[in-house]
């Protein structure tokens, strides 16, 4: 080392007064004399690296890890408490899409099926977002063909802008002659879907009417805005009672699509592009049995319409007029228990045959309807008693479909007791994720665009006493896949729900993915033609 090396290498050990001065050889001794070191100065050879041993199980950097196959993908998704707990059932909700905004590689946006699996083509949409054709046709469990009914809850294209495609999809199977496909949604969808099929062309959509929601108001919170949009101002629960002339501020507004559609002829339906007539105007009910905030209740389906499911709907708060639907199945006769009525009935068939009785077998359905505290005596003189032959009517299930809100509340007594509530959770304050806000600033900002938490869709579940409560509609910033992160981000928010849901527990609530069954079980007995069993426990 040079003597100027030396004397900066001294300087740094504190030497620097007892060096002035010093040859090169006292310099050496001097660092000699103060370190540990015996071989000072170094020797000028290659340094060896000081690195720990490489271990042997030491990761490749260049590796990463494989995705999941479709199997595994599976598994992980079937082990949620809420799958886990539940049977296969007759009816059951098919979530295809659960972003909200647009479409990713990971969500599809809003697309929710209900099928109605005792019935050979009972699927119905509840909105119908881009990509909504492709999902169907990734789904193993909703098929285009079986598709009758689509009910849209508001006009924003993220729940709307799928509906001419998957038209145009339906169409390519399905025969001209065929029952019309039944779309329902907001005023002002006829005249759009119009445009839209008729400007593209689109001559092999199938057959259909649209029913349109008339006079569907704002919520109470929103005020209009000069450029002709809404802002949301929170009021006090008190004072969210909606106003029958509620409705008539949307005709006013100038700049608002109901407004020209109210004051522009209308386009004449035409066959040539699949629309037929029958197409409902469906008037608002301002004094329903049923209404919440003295809100409008419309009643889309009822018991002589389909037999055994209603529809009604309601205002959802939301940036447009915008509503949220329940499903009700009609209550059911309880099961004839046919092993008690059966050997009984078997062994007087020959009595009754000389009784004049020329069909005894159809006496089973005569003690199915047998009134409750009547009784049927046999030949042989065995009576049956209606309550030991007869189960316990089967009460309906019940679904509600929110559309987007900030404030469900116009559905409360609509939706009491659901079996399952899917209800938006846009927007998610996760500590460690969400730097500098709090859960105040993420709830404010997600109202403000008339959306929801977790926290506030749990709240709705708990106030109408729902059973099951799925999440969906999420922010495009949570993925939704089987990525460790991914599921972590899904079960924070589920947690944040059930910290606010009551008695709802981590076998109750969900986060939706794309593509994911979610059964709703019956009551006692076993549906007719289908012989899915459900036990009263996972009811």
């Amino acid at each position: 080392m040079r003597v100027g090396e030396l004397r900066e290498l001294a300087t740094e050990k504190g030497f620097s007064q007892s060096a002035k001065g010093l040859k090169k050889k006292e310099l050496v001794q001097l660092l000699q004399s103060n370190t540990n070191n015996k071989s000072f100065p170094p020797q000028h050879t290659t340094p060896t690296p000081n690195l720990r041993r490489k271990p042997t199980s030491m990761p490749n950097p260049n590796f990463t890890t494989p995705p999941l196959t479709p199997s595994q993908e599976r598994a992980i998704r079937l082990s949620h408490p809420v799958l886990s707990s539940l049977p296969p059932s007759d009816l059951d909700v098919v979530f295809l899409g659960t972003a909200s905004c647009s479409p990713s590689i990971t969500r599809g946006v809003s697309c929710t099926a209900l099928r109605l699996n005792w019935r050979s083509g009972g699927i119905w949409l509840f909105d119908c977002g881009e990509s909504t054709q492709l999902q169907l046709q990734k789904s193993p469990d909703v098929k285009p063909g079986k598709v009758n009914k689509i009910f849209l809850t508001h006009s924003h294209g993220d729940h709307t802008f799928g509906l001419p495609g998957l038209l145009c999809l339906i169409g390519q199977d399905r025969d001209k002659g065929a029952e019309p496909l039944d779309i329902y949604g907001p005023e002002g969808l006829r005249e759009w879907l119009r445009v839209t099929v008729r400007w593209s062309c689109s001559r092999i959509c199938p057959n259909y009417r649209v029913h349109e929601l008339k006079g569907l108001p704002m919520a109470p919170g929103w005020r209009r805005l000069h450029n002709g949009g809404y802002r949301y101002s929170p009021i006090p629960h008190s004072e969210r009672v909606y106003q029958k002339n509620d409705s008539r501020e949307i005709k006013d507004d100038l700049q608002s699509y109901v407004n020209y559609v109210s004051k522009t002829p209308p386009l004449e339906s035409n066959p040539n592009y699949g629309e037929v007539p029958g197409g409902l105007d469906i008037e608002p009910n301002w004094s329903h049995p049923e209404s919440s905030r003295n809100a409008p209740v419309w009643d889309l389906i009822t018991d002589e319409d389909e037999g055994d499911m209603r529809v009604s709907a309601s205002v959802m708060s939301h940036g447009v007029p915008c509503i949220g639907y329940v499903c009700k199945e009609v209550d059911r006769p309880g099961r004839l228990r046919s092993e008690i009525a059966m050997p009984v009935l078997e062994r007087n068939i020959g009595a009754m045959k000389e009784q004049g009785i020329r069909d005894p077998m159809k006496v089973m359905g005569f003690l199915k309807t047998l009134p409750k505290g009547e009784v049927f005596e046999f030949p042989d003189g065995t009576v049956l008693k209606s309550e030991d032959i007869v189960e316990e009517e089967r009460k309906g299930r019940k679904v509600v479909i929110c559309g987007d809100t900030c404030d469900a509340g116009a559905l409360e007594k609509l939706a009491e007791g659901a079996d399952l509530l899917v209800h938006e959770a846009t927007n998610s304050y996760l500590k460690g994720i969400d730097t500098g806000t709090s859960y105040r600033e993420v709830q404010m900002e997600t109202i403000k665009h008339g959306h929801s938490t977790p926290q506030m869709a749990a709240e709705f579940a708990k106030t109408i006493g729902a059973k099951k409560l799925a999440l969906n509609h999420f922010s495009p910033r949570y993925k939704g896949d089987c990525s460790d992160d991914s599921l972590r981000i899904s079960r924070r928010i589920e947690r944040q729900a059930i910290e606010h849901a009551g008695e709802l527990g981590a076998e109750d609530v969900v986060a939706a993915w794309d593509f994911m069954v979610l059964p709703i079980p019956t009551g006692k007995g076993v549906v007719s033609g289908v012989g899915v069993e459900a036990d009263n426990e996972n009811n």
